[in-house]
């Protein structure tokens, strides 16, 4: 009787230790990496090639010098500099602007297992595409975590993007996920609309987050509400409004490549007063997309969004996702990430495969991708400015090398595809006075390459270095930082907290 009360006893510390450890894992915090590098005061960069990414060309044999945050001067004559300054040799590197991933969504564990990854990658800046809904959303992130995050990267005390957008969550329409928000959020009348935009004002936001079903006499209220507010408005193209309404209407940026086929074809107002458009997605409807693209129509739309300045966010690999979601070698991407990451990735793909298993329905997804791309390519050459924007949150960072890859794979140059991550975030934000180039006056968030990426995009892949408001990281601290982050994001902490998100997430 001892020796089964001993065991028992035995049994219950074993069973009372591991639920001991698995709440002290779910509640402890996931540091951010830090890395010990030297606030900036004086930096000089010799002989570096600059990439002008205004003018498509290479500036040879560049003096940089940066002083604090900001590139002082840029010149081809020596530069006088004080005797403190670190002083680096440039010869053969090419020295440009830090990029920026336009579609992103941060969530809770981001700035210890993402933020590292980005800056790793040379992603310096981001724009958050959705806010979290409450505490519980720990797949998204609040406005005032991301506030929070960027004192703290500014400060130098966190290694990690800046971002850029305080968003809404996704506003479509009346549905139960808003259950713990003002039922305005559901946006059911015009009047609804125009409380939520007031609200958000008043909040601190500066994007709301338009989705599919939000109705169009909602949109329009919301929209003419957001302007007299001085609001940004981005996202998807609600179902029941065109493309050229919604550029009208003020939308500053629209996403995803699909919006543009759905939208060129003869069956469009058909969509629009559909009762259930999500319904009307699949095999045949997207075969008839892609045989019968209207150019004509098409071509309205980029004149459109040319007059109103209207930004086009393609996240070609959204659609690549789609295509070869059965192929081994594209599933292969996900093998080194956390085991959650992975499942969740992994779920995505299976659904869309379930949709049509069959030739014709794989055949059909990958023709829409590639058609996709082609519609891309006709935006650029229509005079649509292009942002590059990833929608891939398991793969930070490595991900927008990967759609500039796919932007530069569909036609568009390489010097114009570079302004996507570079120039054109800058101008969207109005910042191009701060970022976006190489420029004196300009801050010091600069990518050292060891190929030029005006003559092949992949060669923006080709990291040598960084430069972090001034701060200097070089090649093997980016490598650790990215090893660190990597194998953080692997731990069972890390784990354990996307499990217990997940359980969290079903109550939201």
């Amino acid at each position: 009787m001892f020796q089964v009360r001993k065991i028992l006893a035995v049994i219950a510390v074993i069973i009372g230790g591991s639920v001991l450890l698995l709440a002290l894992l779910v509640v402890l915090p996931v540091r951010p990496i830090q890395l010990d590098y030297p606030k900036g005061e004086h930096l000089l960069i010799k002989n570096i090639a600059v990439v002008d990414v205004k003018n498509d060309t290479i500036l040879p044999e560049r003096n940089v010098w940066i002083v604090g945050n900001k590139i002082q001067s840029i010149d081809t004559n020596e530069i006088a500099v004080p005797n403190d300054t670190k002083i680096l040799n440039g010869s053969g590197k090419f020295l440009m602007p830090a990029l920026w991933d336009m579609h992103v969504h941060l969530m809770q564990l981001s700035p210890a297992i993402g933020y590292p990854q980005f800056m790793a990658h040379g992603v310096m800046h981001v724009r958050d595409m959705r806010g979290a809904l409450n505490n519980r959303d720990v797949f998204a992130s609040r406005k005032a975590s991301l506030e929070k995050w960027n004192r703290q990267v500014q400060k130098g005390e966190w290694v990690g993007p800046l971002v850029h957008s305080y968003s809404t969550p996704a506003l479509d329409g009346p549905h139960r996920m808003y259950r713990s928000l003002p039922d305005y959020f559901n946006c059911a009348t015009p009047e609804d609309a125009i409380r939520l935009v007031k609200h958000v004002v008043e909040a601190g936001y500066n994007q709301i987050k338009i989705y599919n079903n939000l109705s169009r006499e909602s949109f329009f209220a919301l929209a003419k509400e957001a302007q007299a507010q001085g609001i940004t408005i981005a996202g998807h193209k609600p179902y029941r409004v065109t493309a050229i309404e919604a550029s009208n209407a003020g939308m500053k940026s629209l996403e995803h490549g699909k919006f543009l086929l759905w939208e060129s074809t003869d069956r469009r107002d058909n969509i629009i007063r559909h009762e259930n458009p999500e319904r009307l997605d699949n095999t045949n409807f997207r075969r008839h997309l892609i045989d019968d693209h209207d150019t004509v129509l098409v071509k309205d739309i980029f004149k459109t969004m040319v007059n109103n300045g209207t930004y086009y966010c393609p996240t070609l690999l959204t659609r690549k996702a789609d295509a070869f979601a059965d192929d081994d070698q594209f599933r292969s991407r996900y093998d080194k990430i956390n085991p959650i990451f992975r499942f969740l990735s992994f779920e995505d793909l299976d659904q869309t495969i379930s949709e049509d298993t069959s030739k014709l329905g794989r055949k059909t997804y990958r023709d829409f991708y590639f058609k996709s791309r082609e519609v891309t390519y006709q935006a650029y050459r229509n005079g649509v400015k292009i942002l590059a924007g990833t929608d891939v949150p398991e793969l930070p960072g490595s991900t927008l090398h990967e759609e500039l890859q796919e932007l530069s794979d569909s036609g568009i140059p390489a010097g114009e595809v570079l302004r996507t991550a570079t120039l054109y975030p800058a101008q969207y934000f109005k910042l191009e006075h701060l970022h976006g180039s190489v420029e004196e006056g300009k801050l010091a968030d600069l990518v050292i390459l060891h190929a030029n990426p005006l003559e092949n995009i992949s060669h923006t892949q080709q990291i040598q270095s960084l430069i972090v408001q001034g701060r200097y990281i070089n090649e093997p601290q980016r490598k650790d930082l990215l090893e660190q982050s990597v194998k953080k994001s692997k731990s069972i902490q890390v784990t354990i907290k996307l499990i217990w998100g997940m359980l969290l997430f079903l109550t939201v």
